[in-house]
C-alpha cells in the first residue's frame, strides 16, 4: 500500500540511472489505491541532473506521491504518517 524508493549515492554513472529507473518502474505499476514516495540524497545527483530532473518530473506529475532529501525527511515523515492513515495501517 505504501511504497518507498531510497537513493543515497556519491558515485556517478549508471548506479544513479538504474536508481531513475527503478523509481520509473515503481511509479508505472503503482494502483490507485499506492502511494509511491521517493528519496534521493548524495553528491552524486549533483552530477546526474537528468535522472534526478526526471524523478522530479514523476512527481510533478504525480505519478508518485512524494520526493524527499535528507532535509527534507521532516516532511516525509508527515506525509507518511498520512498515507499510513489514509490506506487504514494507521489511526
Amino acid at each position: 500500500m505504501v511504497a518507498v524508493a531510497v537513493k543515497g549515492f556519491d558515485s556517478t554513472g549508471s548506479k544513479l540511472t538504474d536508481a531513475r529507473r527503478e523509481i520509473e518502474e515503481m511509479a508505472k505499476v503503482r494502483k490507485p489505491t499506492q502511494f509511491i514516495f521517493a528519496i534521493v540524497d548524495g553528491h552524486g545527483w549533483h552530477r546526474r541532473k537528468p535522472d534526478l530532473r526526471r524523478i522530479y518530473e514523476l512527481w510533478e506529475n504525480n505519478e508518485i506521491d512524494g520526493l524527499y532529501n535528507r532535509a527534507s525527511l521532516g516532511e516525509f515523515d508527515s506525509a507518511l504518517q498520512l498515507a499510513a492513515r489514509r490506506v487504514g495501517l494507521s489511526s
